[in-house]
């Protein structure tokens, strides 16, 4: 992504500040400063902007580990009374040098000339999240940073405990119906037509099955090229649909309806909102922020879509618990927990009690999706290989009957 030289003058500011930005264009970057309300005086392209070393950097994901690291030392530093751009020194110093410690220096270059950390940071947006930054502004603004850290240290570990959950859950099915599928393929390209012609070469009269399996064999020999180079073209079609927004839109949509799997996926984006949104408003955020905010870390677009329309029922004078209910988006136990801790003014701490409850629920679907999913496979592996030993057989029961 290229970088920009900038010359802005702030709104009841005296001085011209001069920033280095990165944006997708220079259109772009100049209707983002006029619309934080600042003047354009001048925005030219860095010497490396259009540098193939350059985009390599700005599109390389952060290491989380690093990140993580970078965050408790930042929320310790700061707590021992040292200024932020004291604390960004002491990080900076220290360790070995990497993609993330020049991004750091760039940051630390801003906050020393007079940038908030929350507004060097919301620099790279494509870098890092929108809650994140957010979370630096609810520091700033409420003067304890530190602990604004600290929150966004505990939400960052426990949304990654529950993600890593889904991963490892989910890639378990995938290995042992990949592994299946090959076994079943091996069989029918290479160890049934070694049979095959054994029995067309005697010339006997075969059975149903033992044909079907035969022309099976033989249609998947002959054409595994066309269909292997049909099965890629699906799968290409399918990753350039969903990254359309209507193919995305409604095949997230089609994700939720699904017997089982769509109430795993909505319990766990229940989980991820109620988390995000509790962490947000605990910084002190107002609430039509927060949901806009904790709607953004959602990967459901049909989701985000509602979301907005929740926004817009709270902008028109309607309750939040009252526009989830509307917009049918969570389940019904969680809307009315909603529903209480809004009426009694404790929102935040209700949203983390939903948050655990759901998480404690994907991780119960999860071991139960993991546990079954074996001896599915097994049973119909069992069928389909006794299908194949039976239909191999068959004719061989034939001929030793003739005989006797």
């Amino acid at each position: 992504m290229p970088t920009f030289k900038c010359k802005i003058a702030e709104p009841g500011q005296s001085r011209v500040l001069e920033q280095t930005l990165v944006a997708d264009s220079k259109t772009s970057l100049k209707h983002h400063l006029e619309d934080q309300g600042n003047f354009v005086l001048e925005i030219r392209p860095t010497e490396r902007s259009g540098s193939l070393l350059d985009r390599l950097k700005f599109h390389k994901k952060i290491n989380l580990k690093e990140f993580y690291s970078f965050n408790q030392e930042l929320s310790v530093l700061l707590k021992t009374g040292l200024t932020v751009v004291g604390a960004l020194d002491v990080i900076v110093q220290k360790g070995r040098e990497s993609e993330f410690k020049k991004l750091l220096k760039d940051i630390r270059r801003d906050v020393f000339s007079g940038e908030s950390l929350s507004g060097a940071f919301g620099k790279y947006s494509h870098i890092f999240s929108k809650l994140y930054v957010a979370t630096l502004q609810a520091g700033e603004k409420s003067g304890d940073l530190d602990r604004a850290i600290a929150r966004f240290l505990e939400y960052m570990k426990k949304t990654t405990e529950i993600r890593h959950k889904v991963m490892s859950a989910s890639a378990y099915p995938l290995i042992l119906t990949a592994v299946s599928v090959f076994t079943l393929m091996f069989l029918l390209m290479f160890v049934v037509p070694t049979f095959t012609e054994t029995f067309m070469e005697s010339g006997a009269q075969l059975p149903a099955m033992t044909l079907f399996l035969i022309q099976f064999s033989t249609f998947l020999k002959n054409h595994y090229l066309l269909l292997f180079l049909g099965f890629i073209l699906i799968f290409c079609e399918g990753i350039y649909l969903y990254k359309t927004e209507f193919g995305r839109m409604h095949i997230d949509r089609l994700k939720l309806s699904l017997p089982f799997i769509g109430d795993l996926m909505r319990s766990y984006a229940t989980s991820k909102f109620a988390r995000t949104l509790s962490t947000i408003l605990k910084g002190g955020a107002p609430l039509i922020d927060s949901v806009r905010t904790a709607g953004g870390v959602l990967d459901n677009r049909f989701i985000k879509l509602r979301l907005e329309k929740v926004l817009g029922d709270i902008q028109q004078g309607t309750g939040f618990s009252e526009s989830l209910e509307k917009q049918g988006l969570f389940p019904v136990l969680a809307v009315r927990m909603i529903h209480a801790g809004e009426g009694g003014g404790a929102l935040e701490p209700v949203l983390n009690e939903i948050a655990d409850f759901y998480e404690a629920e994907v991780e119960a679907r999860l071991n139960m999706i993991t546990t079954a999913v074996e001896p599915a496979l097994m049973v119909c592996m069992g069928f389909i290989i006794g299908f194949i030993v039976l239909a191999m057989y068959m004719p061989i029961f034939q001929l030793a009957g003739t005989i006797s």
